[in-house]
Formats: structure tokens, sequence, C-alpha cells
């Protein structure tokens, strides 16, 4: 396989060559790939950047392209920062996406450097939105405290000349400490200058700064609390006229000042007005105050649209609330998985409410989360999803239980012949477990799966060998293989069988070595025959100790005849210290099953024990029922 390749590479590689000698710029491109890359041709960077440049003197723009980037970085030829530029600027003239690209990038990145150089010319000669500029380029950076200092300095000057937004910034220094000690009296007072001229953000922060009681220095908290922002309502049309001129940010505020009455009188239905404004704008927390309005006024549908947008912005509480309306249905169609992947997100985000909310879920109902899962991944038609949902709807608690749905997932994947699948089909109709009972269905399930080696099927087909069924003959040959292939790979109940097998050919030393495997690996049956076996000396040692262990084990895992069988040893003290609770204990747990042994066995020890033991023995046997459940 290999040699055929690369003697296509080197047909590839002298056909592409001739079409590039003839000057077809497309194929001069290809070869200098070709020569970069060493295919077809050792690998020569020096020919691929003499055929790349060819190609983009050709006009080729890909050509042009690569060259630029070739340039700019300096690899292959000598850095040139004019080169570079020069094949940019022609790759993009033909519309070539990523020289567009390197092209808006390298403009922005020198515009920016200029404006910051003439902004510095600017502020240096007096100008206050300059100052404000530079000012707001230093906050941003925040290098060291000096730059932080020299912020506030700008600033302050700015302010001093009545800008509006250098008044709002320099109370957010003073108010937050940055450059200067923090003052709030002194940010009040610049947020008031700020506000008088209508500047929305000023507005909000004095707002916020009454609602904590630090608004205004000398009164109680409680005066403050009242009368800030109502002694500052003005003229709603100059509120508005400011929100016009404002950018997104500055619509959102004044949407709070609407809701919460901030200056101005509160009107919910201006604030969703300017919250959808800036929301359109996509300002981020208007999306969420809008999407918080349209949801306390029962408008789903729209606020899960916003929700959405602000989502897509990453915002842990869209990601908390879209969680709670997929889960509720509400606005949507109800979606347990979606549900559950934005809550998620909130939760991976830190989000509070969104912890607490999937702890809650989590515990109260981890099937559905299981099941809306398991829906989701099954849509995509593969068996083994299609066998684990329907495993899930077999073995779920009430009411998530849904045998029907089983059965059809457990067909979907059977169909397409996942073994897990098939057996699990073979039972239902074994069992008559929501269909019919038809043992010759089951038997061909059973069969397809055993053909795949599935060790179950195998021990469940052997079975219905070793007893004949409806249609189905009994087999013990064939019935012996299934259970040894299904026993060899591992599969307890089948080495418990296999020794019941070897036990019928009486050969009890093989009878008794694969009831000890299977005992090991925590089969009740086989630890119960195992137990007998140590107990008669069949197949090993006699060994009353080890007898006992074993049929306690057995005892413990509910066989019923392990636990009569263990009253009457402690009834009797045989292998074992006497103790007639214990045994009455055991005989009342077997009884109660059914087993006629245990239950004549009750009786009679009811007339050899006195009431209190009676009471001590039935407090054991509820016990132990209850631990067992």
């Amino acid at each position: 396989m290999a040699s055929r390749n690369l003697a296509k590479d080197k047909r590839d590689f002298d056909r592409t060559l001739k079409e590039a000698r003839i000057g077809h710029r497309e194929s001069q491109y290809e070869i200098a790939l070709m020569y970069a890359n060493g295919v077809g041709v050792a690998q020569d960077f020096s020919q691929a950047i003499d055929w790349v440049r060819q190609s983009a003197e050709r006009g080729f723009a890909p050509a042009q392209y690569l060259l630029a980037t070739r340039f700019s970085a300096g690899e292959v030829v000598e850095q040139d920062d004019h080169q570079a530029l020069k094949w940019l600027l022609k790759a993009a003239e033909q519309e070539h996406p990523k020289a567009i690209y390197k092209l808006a990038r390298f403009y922005s990145t020198t515009h920016e450097r200029a404006a910051a150089e003439l902004c510095q010319v600017a502020a240096k000669a007096g100008v206050p939105q300059a100052q404000l500029a530079v000012a707001s380029e230093m906050l941003a950076a925040q290098v060291d405290p000096v730059s932080v200092e020299q912020a506030f300095l700008w600033c302050k000057k700015a302010a001093e000349q009545g800008v509006a937004a250098a008044q709002c910034a320099l109370a957010d220094r003073y108010a937050q400490g940055e450059g200067v000690a923090q003052d709030i009296a002194a940010a009040y007072g610049w947020y008031r200058k700020a506000a008088r001229q209508y500047h929305i953000a000023a507005q909000v922060a004095m707002a916020r700064l009454d609602a904590q009681g630090m608004g205004r220095g000398g009164e109680d908290a409680a005066n403050r609390r009242v009368s800030g922002s109502t002694n500052r309502r003005r003229n709603d049309q100059r509120w508005s006229q400011a929100g016009d001129a404002g950018d997104a940010t500055a619509k959102y505020q004044l949407g709070l000042m609407y809701q919460n009455g901030w200056g101005v009188a509160q009107d919910l239905a201006q604030a969703q007005r300017w919250f959808s404004a800036a929301a359109q704008r996509g300002q981020v927390d208007a999306q969420l105050a809008l999407a918080r309005l349209l949801e306390a006024d029962s408008d789903y549908r729209q606020a899960l649209d916003w929700y959405q947008h602000a989502a897509a912005q990453a915002h842990p509480e869209a990601f908390a609330a879209l969680g709670h309306l997929y889960w509720g249905g509400l606005g949507t169609s109800k979606d347990d998985f979606l549900g559950l992947i934005w809550t998620l997100k909130a939760v991976e985000a830190g989000q509070a409410q969104a912890i607490a909310s999937l702890g809650q879920f989590a515990v109260a109902e981890p099937a559905r989360i299981v099941q809306a899962c398991l829906m989701k991944a099954a849509a995509g038609g593969g068996p083994e999803v299609q066998y684990a949902l329907g495993h899930h709807f077999e073995n779920a608690p009430e009411p998530e239980r849904n045998r029907d749905a089983a059965f059809r997932h457990y067909q979907r994947a059977a169909e397409q012949g996942y073994a897990l699948a098939q057996c699990a089909l073979g039972l239902m109709y074994s069992e008559g477990k929501e269909v019919n009972k038809d043992m010759i269905k089951a038997r061909d399930w059973f069969m397809q799966a055993a053909d795949q080696g599935d060790a179950k099927a195998q021990w469940n087909l052997a079975l219905m060998l070793i007893s004949g069924t409806e249609g189905v003959k009994k087999d013990l040959k064939k019935a012996f293989v299934l259970c040894q292939k299904a026993a060899l790979q591992g599969f307890a109940p089948a080495q418990a069988s296999l020794g019941i097998l070897y036990a019928k050919m009486e050969k009890p030393d093989k009878a008794a070595e694969w009831w000890q495997v299977a005992a090991e690996q925590g089969d009740p049956e086989a630890q119960f025959n195992l137990a007998l076996a140590y107990a008669k000396g069949q197949g090993v040692a006699m060994d009353a100790t080890l007898a006992l262990a074993w049929l306690t084990k057995a005892a413990e895992q509910g066989v019923i005849s392990a636990q009569s069988k263990l009253g009457l040893l402690y009834a009797t003290g045989d292998g074992v210290a006497q103790d007639p609770i214990e045994a009455h204990k055991w005989f009342w747990i077997a009884s109660q099953k059914g087993d006629i042994v245990a239950q004549a066995n009750l009786a009679h020890s009811e007339t050899l024990l006195s009431g209190v033991q009676l009471t001590q023995a039935l407090q054991r046997a509820v016990t132990w029922v209850v631990a067992a459940k």
C-alpha cells in the first residue's frame, strides 16, 4: 500500500510540474506545496518559494496570501513588512477571506497606535475628550499604580472642564479608590454634577449609593434612601433624549431608572422599552433584564429568546434561566436534556442558583436525568444506546419504568445485531414481559446472541435445553457445551449451572470446583451447593466450618433453602453453637417465602421459646428483612 501511494504521489508531481512549467498558476501553487511538504519529490523550500512567487505574480490569490505570510514571518525569505503588505493587499483585492482578515488586523493595530499618540497630543493641549480617552486607555491597561494615578489626573482635568462622562468616570475612581484614596462623598458630588447634565450612568450610580445608605452625608440611612432619588427626579423627556443619544449601556441604565423609579417616575413599560433598545444592540445585561420582565409577565416564549441571546454571550444567569424554562416546558416544549445541559453550563460557571437546582433535581429525580441523556443519544439510532435506553426503561424506579418502551428499544438494537439486546429480548419473550410468552422466539433471540459469544444468552439457552420447554427439545450435550462456554467467560450463573451438570454426571470433584469459582464471585446458588458439598464431603473434604460459612452467605443473599437449613443448624447446634433465637429468626424468614420445612420447624420452635425470646427472634428477623430490601 505504501509503495502504491508513493508511486501515485510521484505521478501527480510529474503531471502538476508539466502544467506549472507552461504557466498554469494553480498548478504552480500546487507544485510549491508539494516541494514544501515533500510530496512526490524531496522537500525543497527554495523551490517552493520560487513556484509560489510565480503563481502569485500571475494573480493567484491563495499564492499571494501565502507569500505575504512568509514575508511577514521571515520564513524561507527575509522578513519584509513592505513585501508582506504588498502581497496581502493584492490577495485582499481579490476578496481572499484570510487576506482580508489579516489586513483588517494590520490596520486596526496601526490605527490604534496612531490614535493613542494623537490623543496624548490633544490631551496635553487641553482637549477634555482627549483627556478622557487617555485616562480610559490607561485604566484599561492598568500597567502599574503610577499609570492608574496618571489616569485619575487626566480624568480630573476633563471633569473640571464639564465633560459629564469624565465627571462620572472620576466619581467611579473616588468610589472605588483607584488612583486616589476612596472618598464616597467626593464620588457622590461628581456623580451629581454628571447627573445634572442628564448623564444616565451617573444617575444610576447615585441611586445605588442612596439604596446603600451612602448617598448623602450627615443624614440617617432611611432618609437618604427615600429622599435621594426622589429629590433628583427631573424631566422625563430630557432623560429620554439622553437615552436616545447614548449607547446600548446608557439605554440599559435608563431602563434600570424606569424599572426602579430612580430619578424618574417608575414605569415598567418604559423600562421594557429601554431594555429592548439596549438588548437589540447586544447589551447582555439588558437582554437579561428584558427576559426577566417578560418572564414575570408570563411571556415565556419571548423570555426564552432573550435568555438565549444572553447565553450566547456566556452569561451564567442566562444559562440557569434556560435550564429552568426547558425543564419546566415554559415557552417551549419540555426538554429534560436541554434543561440539564443549560443547568450544567451554569453550574460550571459557578452560578449558585443552578448548583442548588441541579442538586435538588439530581436527588429527587435521578432517573429523569439518565432518561433525558439516553433519549437524546438514542435519537442517533446506535444499537448500544438503544439497548442502554431499553435497560433504563426496564429497570428504572416507578413511575419512569416502562417495559413496553424497553421492549421497543431492545428490539431496535437487536435487529441491528446487538447481542446484549438480543439476549434481553429473549428474556422478555421467555418470561412474558410486556409480550406474549413465546419460547420459540426466546430461543431464536438467545441463539443469535449466543452465536456472538454472549455468555448470558449462552447460559439462558442452556437452561432451556436442560429442561426442555414448549417447542424446544431437551438436549443435555448441547446445554453442557453452551454452559461451559459461558462459564469459561467468567459468567458466575453459568459456572454454578455447570457445577450442577457435573454433579448429574457423577463428577463431584468437578462440580465442587465450578461451585467454588462461582461462589467466590458471589453466586448464591453456587454458595448453597458448595455448602452442601462441604457438609457431605462430596468432591471436597468434609468441613463443617466452611459448610456453615458458605451456607450463611447463601442465606444472607436470600436463598430460601439455605435460610431454612441454617435455622436447623442453629436449632440443633450442628457445626455451630446452639442458638434457638437465631434458629427461630431464620425459620421465620424462610417460612414467609413459603418454605414448608421452615414453616413446620417454626411452629415447633414457637413451643420451645419464651415470650421474650420470641420477641427477640422476631425483631432480628424484621431487621434483616428491612436491611435486605
